[in-house]
């Protein structure tokens, strides 16, 4: 009788261990959802990369496609998130405005950053951008 006490305490604790990570695991992966269709969002803050005067990064998801603005011209491409990850799945589109060599320059860098992926968090209104030692904070318009 008492083994079988044992037993059946044993079952029990370890049933209620198995529940606990299943539903640790579920909260882990919420973050990661991210709701960008249908967003514009502009930088407010970037840390790590200066950009020119007077300019801000527009980035608009619209239907499975993520355009990027850096002050000058408009690249665009179809992206995909993959683990909390934003990145243009193929070759950005982009228009050909005469633009300064700084602006051209700082277009060149937002599009490589787009095109290697950038890691993305999603805190109601406010997207946050991360890369080594870059962190670019964007707030839905």
């Amino acid at each position: 009788m008492r083994g079988l006490v044992v037993t059946a305490a044993l079952v029990l604790t370890l049933a209620a261990c198995g529940s606990d990570s299943d539903s640790g695991s579920d909260t882990a992966e919420e973050p990661q959802q991210l709701e960008l269709d249908g967003t514009t969002f502009t930088s407010t803050e970037v840390t790590g990369h200066e950009l020119v005067p007077d300019t801000t990064i527009s980035l608009a998801f619209e239907e499975g496609n993520l355009s990027a603005n850096a002050g000058c011209n408009t690249m665009s491409a179809e992206y995909e998130v993959t683990d909390g990850n934003v990145a243009w799945s193929g070759p950005a589109a982009s228009t050909m405005m005469a633009c300064s060599d700084e602006l051209t320059e700082q277009d060149q860098w937002l599009t490589e950053l787009l095109t290697e992926g950038v890691d993305a968090k999603q805190d109601g209104d406010t997207l946050t951008l991360t890369d080594v030692d870059l962190e670019i904070v964007l707030e839905a318009q």
